[in-house]
């Protein structure tokens, strides 16, 4: 199956060629302006190539995103290493070892720092290139691994895992390569990690409260919509499903490890832009009224609906128009949402006419309330109900 831009630079970056991973995702930044995984990799990448104000700039992006990531903190300690402001530097390694008690890098950064940490010895590091060693490891080149040799290892090791730990990993929720691009990720979780699945809370805090078993039900209907191909058609994979079941998750009172889990999942399926809900391969469609009742669940998802444009206007460069959702009938009228498009329309599309619009649902909190507002991915005039049209017009 063809790479995904994120996936080829993330290719390049584990083979240091890191020219190569940034052509590839600046040939492709209007895919990922979202993406946490896209600012980091570009912020990396940028680091290895000594191009500091560049990497600082990508993860100043990914820092808003996501905060709690020793790669980014890694990568943002040295940052601040580099000008001699050990005492951020300082906090962020304490910040990676509060995630990974373990890390080498962030030791040996601290050490450095207490040891040795005068400008002098700074700008000795940087001049000899060796502050290279404080840098977010990228882990083994495959580039320089002999392939058969690598086979064997990682056949050995992972018999010699299964014989000592395979009773362990019992209950674990272990996945096969799903052939859609997100065999790369690690969605396993462990027996342990699941008697940890469902703490009870009764603070409120939590949209949905589930049990256990249903956690793990969802977790596992989750990556099964997004990676198993629908009908056998390799091209099409329920993700819109899949999207709406991770929000029950991500909204419960799910444990952190089945959060993070399935925000990795929601996050390769944003990356992959090359199987995002067309008119014509949407599978799962949610209706409107459901929607209303419940915004939480379908907050990031995709729907097709069908209604009216009025009050088209630009805000802060922005075309919006308001969207008076009908059923398809034009018999009754369910709502009226906000609907920001990518681009102006080439031609007019609000007035009498009927319009279908493929959107993507964007929920926020004003005010202590839910607001939903649809962000417009494609349209279509209907050529249908014009007298029923006309006929609201005049009434």
């Amino acid at each position: 199956m063809k790479k995904t831009p994120l996936e080829k630079a993330l290719y390049y970056l584990s083979r240091r060629k890191f020219t190569k991973c940034l052509d590839e995702l600046e040939s492709s930044v209007d895919l990922y302006r979202d993406s946490f995984s896209y600012y980091l990799v570009g912020g990396v990448a940028c680091l290895y190539l000594n191009d500091f104000g560049n990497a600082n700039l990508y993860f100043q992006k990914a820092r808003q995103q996501r905060q709690t990531d020793t790669t980014l903190l890694l990568g943002q300690a040295v940052l601040y290493l580099r000008h001699g402001d050990t005492s951020r530097a300082t906090q962020y390694y304490l910040d990676v070892l509060d995630l990974d008690h373990n890390n080498k890098v962030a030791k040996k950064g601290l050490a450095f720092i207490r040891e040795k940490g005068t400008y002098e010895e700074i700008y000795r590091l940087i001049d000899s290139n060796a502050l290279k060693r404080f840098y977010p490891p990228l882990g083994l080149n495959p580039s320089v691994v002999a392939g058969l040799f690598a086979a064997i290892l990682m056949a050995t090791i992972a018999m010699v895992c299964f014989q000592l730990f395979g009773a362990h990993f019992a209950r674990g929720i272990i996945f096969k390569n799903s052939g859609n691009g997100l065999e790369a990720a690690d969605f396993s979780i462990t027996t342990d990690e699941l008697q940890n699945a469902a703490p009870l809370r009764t603070d409120g805090q939590f949209t949905y409260t589930l049990s256990e078993s249903e956690i793990e039900r969802t977790y596992k209907n989750v990556y099964k919509h997004a990676t198993e191909p629908y009908k056998g058609d390799e091209s099409l994979h329920r993700t819109n499903l899949a999207r709406s079941e991770a929000n029950l998750i991500l909204n419960s009172n799910a444990s952190e490890v089945f959060k993070v889990k399935t925000q990795e999942i929601v996050d390769a399926i944003e990356a992959d832009r090359e199987h995002e809900p067309t008119f014509s391969t949407i599978i799962d469609n949610f209706q409107c009224e459901d929607v209303l009742r419940d915004p939480e669940r379908y907050d990031g998802c995709y729907v097709v609906w069908t209604g009216m444009l009025a009050s088209p206007e630009t805000v802060n460069g922005v075309y919006k128009c308001k969207f008076l959702v009908w059923d398809d009938s034009i018999e009754r009228l369910f709502g009226n949402f906000d609907l920001y498009f990518q681009k102006v329309p080439a031609t007019p599309i609000s007035g009498d006419r009927i319009v279908q619009v493929l959107a993507k649902i964007k929920v926020d909190t004003i005010n202590g309330k839910k607001s939903i507002s649809l962000i417009e991915k494609s349209n279509t005039v209907m050529l249908r109900n014009q007298e029923k049209v006309q006929s609201l017009n005049q009434n």
